[in-house]
């Protein structure tokens, strides 16, 4: 069966893991609840991928099929504590998908009972959208909000036909667009095959012990866990001695370190360990985010030295950033799990990796004071929440997933998956890399 919304063999896997991702925006100031809603309706009424829904067989076969129905899930809280409601709101966000309810994107608007603070929440499926597509749709919202505010008209309906041009296409037609040809994705497949990687911690969870895990899982429920840490002084430190080093770089090389003291104090490792982990990378410039909405990132494998000083594991993460975006190494990743995913092999091996990496940075929130219109930008808070629908989706969060932000110029904001497997192993890693940002 056609339709216009392509197939990419990682979101039948991320249906199968069933994540929920909540991005918080919070402000001071006063909000239109009435006019937010008409942006909401508006935006998620334009994605069209939103009329449709995955049926999945296998990781093989799938397929897009238009919805019943479509919950646009809007709604209004008041809180004693925005905080403590933020990470209610992440603790319940799977909720939306209850009773087989279609509810790709839903926002909240959590209001602090007594003051002017407030987080405009949007809580996406992951299925449909990545974090650079949700942040896509977020960004044209809140612009609607403002040109209703402003009455202009005009602009609302461009913003609106802006999200109805919004396409997902097949992994195969992204590929050509990306432009990876054949020998150099050999080549990148034979020197992945090469690289080092290690989790000498057992972080992950082996293969054979994943359904157990599951089942267990779905007795207990953890909570998301969301900390915030300050950036600056580790910045400054890491940039003394490489001012070429960006903020991602020395906050992953924070996460590094984290799990290596970790290791070293709970699990007596020698000195010398390395440290291994998955890294996002989007594989698309901005212009793209404009045409394709869909997953279209990848994740590629960091190895680092987990003894050396913080910023010498930063200089080795930003040196590895660029050797695979030159190279095409995310492409190559991207391309190799749509064909594992056609093959079946997806989830058939232990990866030697101890944690994976992602991150959502709203440069159009940073960047812009006035992005709210009457309102002052306070934090960019994150949560995510999981419930693998079988042991396959289990196998793709088998491990501490990290998710980081920066939640305002000089703070990074650092949110983990629920464990699988213990809630007392991701308090652990919280606290660990809690220290490296405290030094």
């Amino acid at each position: 069966m056609q339709t216009p919304v392509g197939a990419i063999g990682l979101e039948g896997l991320m249906n199968r893991a069933n994540i929920y991702f909540t991005s918080g925006y919070r402000f001071s100031g006063s909000i239109d609840a009435d006019a937010l809603k008409a942006s909401f309706l508006a935006i998620v009424g334009a994605m069209r991928k939103f009329e449709y829904r995955l049926h999945f067989e296998a990781q093989d076969r799938f397929d897009w099929r238009h919805a019943d129905s479509h919950r646009r899930h809007f709604s209004v809280v008041d809180c004693d504590d925005i905080d403590r409601g933020f990470a209610e709101l992440c603790r319940d966000s799977l909720s939306l998908a209850a009773d087989n309810a279609h509810c790709p994107m839903a926002l909240t608007v959590l209001r602090q009972r007594g003051g002017n603070e407030f987080i405009i929440a949007q809580t996406c499926e992951h299925t449909y959208l990545d974090a650079r597509s949700a942040e896509y749709l977020f960004n044209h919202l809140i612009g609607h909000y403002n040109a209703q505010m402003r009455g202009d008209e005009a602009r609302q309906h461009d913003i609106v036909e802006a999200v109805r041009r919004v396409r997902t296409i097949t992994g195969e037609k992204m590929l050509e667009i990306l432009g990876l040809d054949d020998e150099t994705h050999n080549q990148n497949l034979a020197a992945l095959g090469r690289y080092a990687v290690a989790d000498d911690g057992g972080h992950a969870i082996p293969l054979r012990d994943v359904p157990g895990c599951l089942e267990n899982y779905r007795k207990q429920r953890f909570a998301p866990i969301s900390r915030f840490f300050a950036l600056g002084d580790l910045l400054s430190h890491c940039r003394q001695r490489y001012p070429e080093v960006t903020q991602n770089s020395v906050i992953c090389a924070a996460l590094a370190k984290g799990f290596y003291d970790l290791n070293r104090q709970t699990k007596q490792l020698q000195e010398r360990q390395t440290i291994s982990f998955k890294m996002l990378s989007d594989l698309l410039a901005p212009e793209l985010r404009e045409s394709y909405g869909g997953n279209y990132i990848a994740f590629v494998p960091v190895s680092v030295d987990g003894q050396l000083p913080v910023e010498e594991i930063a200089r080795q993460i930003h040196e590895r950033v660029r050797e695979f975006k030159t190279g095409k190494i995310d492409v190559s990743l991207f391309r190799a799990v749509e064909d594992a995913t056609r093959e079946g092999l997806v989830g058939t091996a232990d990866d030697a990796l101890s944690f994976v990496v992602t991150n959502w940075n709203n440069y159009t929130f940073l960047n812009q004071p006035d992005y709210l219109h009457g309102c002052t930008s306070l934090r960019h808070h994150s949560g995510v929440n999981i419930d693998p629908r079988d042991t396959l989706g289990a196998v793709l969060v088998n491990r501490p997933i990290l998710v980081i932000n920066l939640s305002s110029p000089n703070e990074v904001c650092l949110s983990l998956f629920p464990s699988l497997r213990a809630e007392a192993e991701n308090e652990a890693v919280v606290e660990y890399i809690g220290k490296v940002f405290g030094q």
